[in-house]
C-alpha cells in the first residue's frame, strides 16, 4: 500500500478529484489547507526563520493500492499543473506497510 500526499493550489482541487474519479481511482480523500512560503526555487532553512508571504495551498492525501500509485501520481502532476514557472507545489510517495480501521466498538 502506498500513502499519497500531494500540495497543490486549491483551484485546482476539482481536476484533480474529478479525473481521479472518472479513472476509477475510488481512494477517501484527506484534505487539509496549509499555507506554503512563496518561493520560485527549492531551499532548505538550516533552521533559519523563512521570510517572504505565505500562500495558501490544500493538502491532499489518500491511500492506494500499489498498482494504483504511479498512475494516481500521474493524474496529480498533469491536472494540478499550473502555466508559472514557481513551485507551487509537490507530491510525495510514501510506503505503508500496515493500515488500522477504526469502527465503533461491538455492544
Amino acid at each position: 500500500m502506498k500513502k499519497i500526499e500531494a500540495i497543490i493550489l486549491p483551484s485546482q482541487l476539482h481536476s484533480v478529484r474529478s479525473e481521479l474519479e472518472r479513472r476509477g481511482i475510488s481512494a477517501a480523500l484527506t484534505l487539509t489547507e496549509v499555507q506554503q512560503r512563496a518561493n520560485d526555487k527549492v531551499s532548505v532553512s538550516g533552521g533559519k526563520e523563512m521570510s517572504g508571504p505565505l500562500e495558501v495551498r490544500v493538502k491532499v492525501e489518500l491511500l492506494v493500492a500499489d498498482r494504483q500509485a504511479q498512475k494516481v501520481m500521474g493524474i496529480i502532476l498533469q491536472y494540478a499543473q499550473v502555466a508559472t514557472k514557481k513551485i507551487v507545489g509537490h507530491v510525495a510517495l510514501l510506503r505503508v506497510s500496515e493500515v488500522l480501521q477504526m469502527v465503533p466498538p461491538l455492544r
